[in-house]
């Protein structure tokens, strides 16, 4: 639209206007029953062209307006509260690392730290000190109303130790045990364990048991929600990346996708290389910028890839697994929105599906973010609940009133642009 007749309509309407203006202006000199009647007339056309013009107007200026797609991941919303102090008068959560929480890269054992530390318990109300253990000390120092956290520990006889010196509301979350080999015996000595890596079974012999996702590693994932700055998926260079060690059947998966002139990103590493890219650089070059990103098994059906991608706005491609009771899409709920593939040799068709239907596959981006947005937020306050409640059983619910908290109810909306 050209601007210059958009404000000569505006100039126009305050014209009329202020005509109106002037033919309403009281007078006390006397009108003859004609000038009257012509007056009315008049009076009668400049309310009709400005009503027109008032119509006219409210359709440039709706034209004129750049229509902002809605964020990317806006189909769920919360309040977010200032940061305040008012939870400085309830009792601490002790969040304990008994493994060095530094990621690999830098000599430490955990990549998960910040996503327990601002993700995990985001939604607790009341402070959380954290506590880094020297090695040396991991096996002989408690402290009540504490999370513990630990990768490699004799976890049987720190809770046996715990308890001994009489450390009480101890929880526990439970990292690694990928391939289901560690003891289970510390189970009911603590109050309450959140676990990595789902296991159906295992859930339902232990009350006090809750999985969580593994998260992401630090410098991947965003504390405080996914942001509406991230690229629709038909804006992004790639179509797909992978990071990881390519042991055979992965191989297999980008030697097929390559035969059909499907080419991927490939970063290959290993989990142990303190070599591995930073975070930070794997997001703004190949998260970010890609469609999809490919999710196949390591020694555990669920991976870390699945939540680095759903909270960069790639769409992770995930496959069955052969055990239910160990496939995390269980976990994950039915509802789930995520495409998932029985084989790789289903990818090329998908992906080709998406070649010449942008709108398609920004509307698929939109609803696994929105899906994502509420089941983390979902989870979350479980974990949040699991904790509260710990600690109302040990002081009392008068003197730690915090009732179960719902989790927020996401707003669907439309998450695509309008044209």
């Amino acid at each position: 639209m050209n601007p210059k007749r958009f404000y000569a309509l505006v100039g126009l309407l305050a014209l009329v206007s202020g005509t109106l203006w002037i033919v309403f202006w009281p007078t006390r000199a006397a009108v003859s029953p004609a000038a009257q009647r012509a007056s009315s007339d008049r009076i009668r056309e400049l309310e009709a062209a400005n009503a027109q013009l008032r119509e006219e107007v409210a359709r440039l200026t709706q034209q004129t307006k750049v229509q902002a797609p809605a964020a990317a991941g806006g189909g769920a919303t919360c309040s977010i509260p200032l940061p305040t102090y008012h939870y400085q008068d309830s009792r601490p959560l002790h969040l304990v690392f008994l493994t060095n929480p530094i990621p690999f890269q830098y000599g430490g054992q955990i990549s998960e730290a910040l996503w327990i530390r601002d993700t995990v318990l985001s939604k607790l109300q009341r402070p959380v000190l954290t506590h880094i253990i020297p090695e040396k000390e991991k096996h002989d120092t408690f402290f009540n109303d504490s999370l513990v956290v630990c990768l490699f520990l004799k976890r049987t006889m720190y809770f046996e130790r715990a308890r001994a010196a009489g450390a009480t509301n101890v929880g526990l979350y439970w990292m690694g045990d990928e391939k289901y080999e560690h003891d289970r015996s510390f189970i009911p000595m603590a109050d309450y364990v959140f676990r990595n890596y789902y296991h159906s079974e295992l859930i339902a012999e232990h009350p006090n048991l809750h999985w969580l996702p593994n998260g992401m590693k630090s410098g991947l994932g965003h504390a405080s929600g996914i942001p509406s700055t991230l690229p629709l998926a038909s804006q992004r260079s790639l179509l797909c990346n992978f990071l990881g060690s390519l042991r055979s059947h992965r191989k297999d998966m980008l030697e097929h996708l390559k035969s059909h002139d499907i080419h991927c990103a490939v970063f290959v590493n290993s989990w142990e290389d303190k070599s591995t890219k930073h975070p930070i650089l794997y997001r703004f070059t190949y998260l970010e910028h890609s469609k999809f990103t490919l999710c196949p098994f390591g020694n555990n059906p669920e991976t870390m890839r699945h939540y680095e991608a759903l909270e960069h706005g790639s769409i992770p491609i995930v496959f069955h697994y052969k055990d239910p009771k160990l496939d995390v899409l269980k976990a994950f709920g039915p509802n789930h929105p995520l495409p998932v593939f029985k084989s790789f040799h289903e990818l090329p068709e998908f992906f080709r599906r998406f070649e010449n239907d942008a709108a398609a596959l920004d509307e698929l981006q939109a609803k696994i973010l929105t899906w994502w947005i509420a089941r983390k937020d979902e989870l979350m306050t479980q974990a949040r609940n699991v904790i509260e409640a710990s600690f109302a059983k040990k002081y009392g619910h008068a003197t730690e009133a915090a009732p179960p908290m719902p989790p927020c109810s996401p707003v669907l909306g439309n998450a695509m642009p309008t044209s």
